[in-house]
């Protein structure tokens, strides 16, 4: 309750007194109204802090649904290997290469393009970090040689094409084939394997890495797999 005197001391040139109001707030009013602004306020943040959860919790299942998005691309990409027939010294086989850093074959399913792709997945470091990253390549076949794909890795004309970024700040990264042996018939994941030395592909890619310490792993099935390949020369 606002508390008012009038002072009439003063007056003015028809001696008249003027009206001098000295008005004020009691504490009563102030503490009220401090009371309303800091119940204002604390609406506010708890409003801003459920916006900030929401916003969260969206960018959350934004991220999941594109690494999801990724993953499901990867498995479309292996799932359409195809049996793409190169020469080296006169010996015909399938294009498919694995070692520890990379993993390269022929796709049907590209990423970006409505014609078959050589595609590389590779294994890069992230000098910010130290962590590596698992980058995908691919660049249109066309009828390359099995020289023109081996120069296109050695020279990085690989990275000229259309690419994604597969997992990243990744560690221990394991790429790794899974073939039979042509002597034992026995089946094994293998680090090291080059289709040009048992002249078929392997059935199934497993890449492995940690992640925040935990370790994950996924496969990817091949499901075209031939038997050893004729020379094509030959009828």
């Amino acid at each position: 309750m606002r508390s008012c005197y009038l002072s009439t001391d003063r007056r003015g040139p028809l001696n008249r007194p003027y009206r001098q109001s000295n008005c004020g707030y009691s504490l009563i009013e102030v503490l009220i109204a401090v009371a309303i602004f800091t119940s204002m306020v604390m609406l506010s943040m708890v409003a801003l802090n459920q916006g900030l959860t929401q916003y969260k919790r969206l960018m959350e299942e934004g991220i999941n649904f594109r690494r999801y998005a990724r993953t499901f691309w990867l498995h479309q990409s292996t799932a359409g290997m195809i049996n793409y027939l190169v020469n080296d010294n006169g010996r015909w086989f399938p294009y498919f290469y694995c070692s520890i850093d990379r993993v390269s074959y022929v796709s049907a399913s590209p990423f970006s393009s409505n014609v078959p792709v050589i595609v590389w997945i590779v294994k890069e470091k992230l000098p910010s970090t130290g962590n590596f990253a698992l980058t995908y390549y691919e660049l249109p076949v066309y009828a390359k040689k099995y020289e023109d794909i081996e120069r296109d890795y050695s020279s990085s004309d690989y990275k000229k094409g259309s690419s994604f970024v597969i997992l990243e700040d990744i560690a221990d990264v394991r790429i790794e084939s899974y073939v039979i042996d042509a002597v034992t018939k026995l089946w094994d994941w293998r680090t090291d394997y080059d289709a040009k030395d048992d002249k078929r592909l392997p059935s199934s890619i497993r890449i492995s890495f940690k992640r925040q310490g935990r370790t994950e792993m996924f496969y990817l099935s091949i499901h075209t797999n031939k038997a050893i390949r004729p020379d094509p020369g030959v009828i």
